[in-house]
């Protein structure tokens, strides 16, 4: 399905920080910094750099508003998605031709240029990226048991195509 040609597409971030803010009410711009920060995902920065110019651009964009709030005694301002921010997440979230599209994955990009190594090399460094995948086991951050979940099953399955990969280098 064509989207509207007045709604522009949402970037990764841009959508991952309106379905933060969606999923936990009105938030701060630090809740979903610090939501990016927790992440299991290494995609996302955590960074005020990064997440304090997001804000403002959907602010600009009118897919979230913002209101002052004084409750506990500190200036900041609280951020909810409008309805023009609940159907770009929509649009976002069903976005079936992004969402399979390879995307950033930085040891599918290694691998890519891997013939650039020697045989040796290739081998030290695949043995070390699965001890490394191996050993990666976050605790859940708050309120992301399921997407703690989803990590592990992805990992597993990343694992398990990176073993296919060494075990081809044999034949």
């Amino acid at each position: 399905m064509k989207k509207p040609a007045a709604r522009k597409t949402l970037t990764e971030l841009e959508g991952a920080a309106l379905a933060i803010i969606k999923r936990r009410g009105p938030c701060t711009a630090y809740v979903v910094k610090e939501a990016f920060r927790t992440s299991p995902s290494e995609f996302w920065s955590g960074s005020a750099g990064a997440v304090y110019p997001l804000m403002k651009r959907l602010e600009t964009r009118k897919l979230i508003s913002s209101k002052a709030d004084k409750s506990d005694g500190r200036a900041r301002r609280e951020f909810s998605v409008t309805k023009a921010g609940d159907a770009a997440i929509t649009d976002w979230l069903t976005d079936a031709e992004r969402a399979s599209s390879l995307g950033f994955d930085p040891l599918r990009t290694r691998l890519f240029f891997c013939d650039l190594l020697t045989d040796g090399a290739l081998r030290k460094f695949v043995a070390e990226v699965q001890r490394e995948m191996e050993a990666k086991s976050e605790p859940p951050a708050e309120d992301l048991d399921h997407t703690h979940a989803l990590h592990e099953q992805w990992m597993k399955l990343r694992l398990k195509a990176l073993k296919a990969f060494a075990n081809s280098l044999d034949t």
